[in-house]
């Protein structure tokens, strides 16, 4: 959708369901398959919104990306989750071995 009139250049809106979290759009900033005109960088996040500028006739292009960088930060988020969790369950079993060994010294 078209939100705004820059003469050559128009800013357009893609809605998504609800703005994301700010590790999300950290990820997403990251993504480095780009062009020139077409970068992470170059978008922003508004409510439940995600605003770029492009003229016309890189829209279908700027919709690929945004699509492609979308299902990379999905991954990139999803992997950096487990990740954490596995070091919160190593992290757990190493607390559970010193209290272990402490009943069994005490």
């Amino acid at each position: 959708m078209a939100v705004d009139n820059l003469g050559f250049q128009t800013v357009w809106r893609v809605s998504i369901s609800e703005r994301p979290t700010t590790e999300w759009i950290q990820h997403f900033g990251q993504q480095h398959d780009a062009t020139m005109l077409c970068k992470p960088t170059l978008v922003s996040f508004h409510r439940a919104g995600i605003l770029f500028t492009s003229d016309a006739a890189r829209l279908s292009t700027w919709v690929k990306y945004l699509d492609k960088w979308t299902r990379a930060t999905n991954v990139s988020v999803a992997a950096a989750h487990e990740q954490r969790r596995q070091e919160a369950l190593a992290q757990n079993a190493v607390w559970k071995g010193l209290v272990a060994d402490s009943d069994a010294n005490g």
